[in-house]
């Protein structure tokens, strides 16, 4: 079978599930051709940095407000054209608006991930609740794949940043926020930042110094968590983008975080990883022996896996709650103790 001259990879968001969808992709990759991929701007950077694509499109997706439906209907109508000669399109989603987009803008046949075909243009691999993310991209793509690790390339400049930034030591990276993507806000997924800051204490008084990694919706979180460690912090949320981000998290010893963008990088830069996990599940989201997961003791628990969060059915949302410190500072302990061979 002879590879097509131009296919399209369709992932519009968020940067945890873009990262996700890295391996199938290379995947896609390795099997010959040119490839594409239209994203949003919360997973571009995802795709810019995967070797052999060749070139991404970024959409304004997903639309929030009246105006940002209208500017993406206007998106839509001028790009259509540009996008017709696809040749085939692989799209990571499962929801019939997002794939009757992509059949619209390039009127190629694609494979996506849904129940049932929209038509005859389409077919589908069927995603079931608690799948694992990486492996239901690779079955969409039609690849196998044996290193489910994202895969996210951090440039020399962004390396050597990190390395002016953080100096000499030993370093561990907090994300004390997290907890929000383009689709929605799920605080639910957040721990206190005071247990972040008791974390970042006790590693102090162990010999290492603390960064806390996130975005400028993380500074109130981080601003609590260092006001709780009483020691000296690295504050760069909102100050570092991704590439900068997965520079520093590649020098760290360890990461401690909630489930977020900041802990899937962790693990495409293989830095040992505490992840904690209350609403989701880490078997739907993190490939066996990427994290150390620490999970809430909340019978309810985990509640959602990939879609859009609808909120704690007994309004409490207080499963994040119930993980505490000494658990997670054992699981770190833990993942220190094998990096330094004792």
């Amino acid at each position: 079978m002879q590879n097509p001259a131009c296919s399209l990879i369709v992932k519009t968001h968020a940067f945890g599930d873009a990262l996700l969808a890295t391996p199938g992709a290379e995947g896609l990759i390795a099997s010959g051709g040119s490839w594409r991929v239209l994203t949003g701007p919360s997973a571009a950077e995802v795709w810019k940095r995967l070797p052999g694509i060749s070139g991404v499109t970024v959409a304004p997706f997903p639309p929030s407000g009246t105006a940002g439906l209208l500017g993406f209907l206007a998106w839509t109508a001028g790009n259509a054209a540009r996008l017709r000669g696809t040749d085939r399109a692989v799209v990571f989603h499962s929801s019939q608006s997002v794939r009757r987009w992509v059949r619209f803008l390039t009127s190629a046949p694609s494979r996506s991930g849904g129940s049932r075909p929209l038509g005859d243009w389409e077919s589908v691999e069927r995603i079931g609740q608690g799948d694992l993310a990486s492996k239901t991209y690779a079955r969409i793509a039609g690849v196998e794949i044996g290193d489910l690790r994202p895969r996210f390339k951090v440039a020399p400049d962004e390396e050597a940043w990190a390395s002016d930034t953080l100096g000499p030591g030993r370093w561990i990276a907090i994300a004390p926020g997290g907890a929000r993507n383009p689709r929605d806000t799920v605080r639910q997924k957040q721990w206190p930042a005071a247990r972040f800051g008791e974390i970042a204490r006790r590693a102090g008084s162990h010999g290492y110094r603390c960064a806390f990694v996130g975005d400028a919706f993380d500074r109130p979180a981080a601003s609590a968590a260092a006001a709780a460690a009483g020691v000296p912090v690295l504050d760069l949320c909102g100050k570092a983008g991704w590439g900068m981000t997965a520079a520093v998290l590649a020098r760290c010893s360890a990461f401690v975080g909630a489930d977020s963008g900041a802990a899937h990088l962790s693990t495409a830069v293989s830095t040992p990883a505490v992840v904690l996990f209350g609403p989701t599940s880490p078997e739907a989201l993190y490939a066996p022996g990427l994290v150390s997961a620490v999970r809430t003791s909340a019978g309810c628990a985990p509640c959602y896996s990939n879609e859009v969060f609808r909120g704690c059915a007994r309004r409490k949302a207080i499963c994040m709650l119930d993980i505490d410190v000494d658990a997670v500072w054992a699981s770190l302990g833990n993942l220190l103790n094998a990096d330094s061979g004792s």
